[in-house]
Parts: C-alpha cells; sequence; structure tokens
C-alpha cells in the first residue's frame, strides 16, 4: 500500500515538474516573440516616418515644378 502511494505521488510530482517546465518554455517563447514584433513595428514606424518624410519633399518639388509650369504657360 505503500509503495502504491510513493509510486502514485512520485508520478504526480514528476507530471507536475514536467507541466512546470513546459509552461516555463511557452512563457520564454511568448516572451521573446512579443520582443521580436514590438522590434519590427519600431522598424516599421522608423521607415513611415522616412517615407512621410520624402513624401513630403516629394510633393514640394511637384509644387516648385508646378508653379514654374503655370509661369511658363501663355496667359490668355
Amino acid at each position: 500500500m505503500i509503495e502504491l502511494l510513493a509510486a502514485t505521488s512520485g508520478a504526480l510530482l514528476s507530471a507536475i515538474f514536467i507541466s512546470a517546465g513546459s509552461l516555463s518554455y511557452r512563457g520564454k517563447k511568448n516572451r521573446e516573440d512579443v520582443v521580436t514584433l514590438i522590434t519590427k513595428v519600431e522598424l516599421m514606424s522608423d521607415k513611415m516616418d522616412s517615407m512621410h518624410d520624402d513624401m513630403r519633399d516629394i510633393y514640394a518639388r511637384l509644387n516648385g515644378v508646378e508653379i514654374g509650369v503655370s509661369s511658363l504657360k501663355p496667359k490668355r
């Protein structure tokens, strides 16, 4: 009877420790995934800011070209 109790408690403790290890691994993996996603979002944000500045520059140049073309057009 004691052997049965010892075997059952040993199996239960093994299952608990295996589950705890698995949860710990999954928690670490989830943290790594979150850090990776945050890094990618920050990179995308930086690229969008750069593209926004480039678009402002492009539209400023187009505005200058439009003003130059309108001054060249003959007025009727």
